[in-house]
């Protein structure tokens, strides 16, 4: 009987162990997403001029058709980063803290709401109005 306990109480350890692990990578995991695009910007002086375009709170239709998709591609792969984050909190490997390294000034500028228009329907349903309400309530 003793035996079983002590097992079991090992058990319980090692799992704890094991989530504490799994969310500390999936942190970093997180932590090299945001760093990758951040990088991908500054070391690529058209992308970099369009994001201080998108900062400077220009419309969607005020760029070019080539830079516009190249900007709206940016934008979804950051979005589809926060909605990754958002189902991990959701499935409880992850806490709200998470969200505060996102740098939401990119999706609250005007591209960012236009854009996020226009593309809402692709993310996951419960992510959309969760979203909508992270942009709305200035969070």
């Amino acid at each position: 009987f003793v035996s079983i306990i002590a097992s079991l109480a090992f058990v319980g350890i090692e799992i704890s162990q094991n989530t504490s692990a799994v969310r500390g990578a999936t942190n970093q995991a997180i932590s090299d997403q945001i760093s990758e695009l951040l990088l991908s910007i500054a070391e690529n002086k058209d992308l970099a001029i369009l994001v201080t375009k998108l900062y400077a709170d220009v419309s969607r239709n005020e760029f070019d058709p080539v830079d516009e998709m190249r900007l709206r591609m940016l934008m979804y792969t950051g979005l589809r980063r926060v909605e990754n984050i958002y189902l991990q909190l959701e499935d409880g490997i992850l806490d709200a803290r998470a969200f505060d390294r996102i740098g939401m000034g990119f999706y609250k500028s005007k591209y960012g709401r236009e854009t996020w228009e226009l593309i809402k329907e692709d993310f996951d349903k419960d992510f959309v109005p969760f979203f909508n309400e992270v942009l709305n309530n200035n969070k």
